[in-house]
């Protein structure tokens, strides 16, 4: 029971790198050009919404759908920030 825990809570580490989630080379580079390293950073950034991922240059509406799935599939609880809608 307790390695399957760490398992779980190794899955979901906020240290996790960006490169992991598969989101391909020209959304990674854009998260890595802003500063963005870990899924602790990424998820931190959309706790302030969605405009403020999209606001980074090179990543736009497409990259931010793949990011969110890759995010649920791994079993990472997304902030309530992160659905609203970006105009």
């Amino acid at each position: 029971m307790e390695q399957q825990k760490a398992r779980e809570e190794a899955r979901t580490s906020l240290e996790r790198p960006i490169v992991e989630l598969n989101l391909g080379n020209r959304a990674t580079d854009a998260l890595t050009k802003a500063g963005i390293a870990t899924v602790g950073q990424v998820l931190a950034l959309l706790e302030q919404g969605e405009a403020s991922v999209l606001a980074i240059e090179g990543f736009g509406r497409k990259s931010l759908i793949d990011l969110k799935k890759a995010l649920r599939n791994l079993g990472y609880q997304l902030p309530a920030a992160a659905d609203e809608i970006a105009v």
